[in-house]
């Protein structure tokens, strides 16, 4: 005679938790995973996405393929609105965030919340600056202040149009932003030709792709903003952030406007992921950026490794909209968002 078994809710669950790891373990096993460029190809957004591309499938169990797709437009705005609304929710969809769109939500109707965003962490947080061309006679910062230039930019939702128009907007530069490039590798060809003066860029986003124009000197760092750095390149270059009084609204506006590149090169994946998908990626992303070997691989393509982890970038998004009281978007606004600021 076969006794019958009876589980109860508790055995139930613990089976349910027992399976549950090696289902978790074979969730990406044959599958393909695609990372998302927010630009075109030719700039060191396209390097950390390659490195991403190459390197996560193997610390997420089930080892999955995995491709590179670039998808330029309005600064990186599309690829955020897309991953909101159309991407699937499977994590086979990964995407870089393009820092400027971070804060667009508070002051233009957009398709997407990076509040939303299932984030799994940024390879590094980089120094930004605008840099000029050497042929153009600007080596300072007051050459700015008192003569009109062009930089060139991608899309107005850019950090490459954003913290220029701050730069005019709290110090009175007069940078006009050329916009319609599609990605860096263009706007570098677009200041190497005389089209454009000059371009907003990360400090490694020359040494990553152009290694030879800082140390040759044929690009020139003129402002910085974003994280501080150590590199020789930004000894002696004036940071937006000390240049403005604390209290002030101009300062106001650039705690705000920052919190894009305090983030980094973050990767998420869409709102509405499953949690424990979710988690499995945030884990191997983890191991990823804390490997020596994937620092080593960073560095060899020339760009900075600072890991940036998927709390902090909760965190840092979450007081850089805290900050954002309606005074504060008010006079970002007016100042940097209409089209006498571009």
């Amino acid at each position: 005679m076969i006794k019958s078994l009876t589980l109860t809710a508790t055995a139930v669950a613990a089976l349910a938790a027992f399976g549950a790891p090696a289902m978790a373990a074979d969730y990406f096993a044959g599958k393909t995973i695609t990372v998302q460029v927010p630009s075109g190809s030719g700039g060191t957004y396209h390097v950390y996405c390659q490195l991403v591309q190459r390197n996560l499938a193997n610390y997420i169990p089930g080892n999955p393929k995995t491709l590179i797709q670039n998808m330029p437009g309005a600064g990186g705005a599309k690829t955020a609105s897309y991953m909101q609304n159309v991407a699937p929710k499977g994590g086979q969809l990964i995407a870089m965030i393009a820092p400027g769109v971070i804060t667009t939500p508070l002051v233009r109707k957009v398709r997407y919340d990076a509040r939303t965003f299932n984030w799994l962490g940024a390879p590094a947080a980089r120094a930004a600056g605008v840099f000029f061309w050497h042929t153009t006679g600007v080596t300072k910062l007051q050459d700015i202040l008192d003569n009109k230039t062009t930089i060139a930019s991608s899309g107005f939702a850019s950090s490459g149009s954003i913290f220029p128009r701050l730069v005019n907007a709290t110090l009175g530069a007069k940078m006009k932003i050329i916009l319609g490039y599609k990605g860096g590798g263009a706007m570098n060809l677009s200041v190497e030709k005389g089209e454009t003066m000059g371009r907003n860029n990360f400090l490694s986003g020359f040494t990553g792709v152009r290694p030879t124009w800082l140390p040759k000197k044929k690009i020139i760092p003129i402002i910085m903003y974003g994280p501080k750095s150590s590199s020789p390149y930004a000894q002696g270059v004036p940071h937006l952030g000390d240049l403005l009084k604390p209290g002030t609204m101009e300062a106001k506006m650039f705690r705000v406007l920052n919190t894009n590149l305090e983030v980094g090169q973050a990767f998420y994946v869409p709102p509405g992921a499953p949690k424990n998908v979710t988690a499995i990626l945030e884990k191997s992303f983890v191991k990823m950026m804390d490997d020596p070997e994937f620092k080593r691989r960073v560095e060899k393509r020339r760009v900075e490794h600072a890991p940036v982890y998927a709390k902090q970038i909760r965190g840092l998004i979450k007081a850089g909209f805290d900050a954002a009281t309606p005074d504060v978007v008010r006079e970002i606004k007016a100042r940097l968002y209409t089209k006498k600021s571009s």
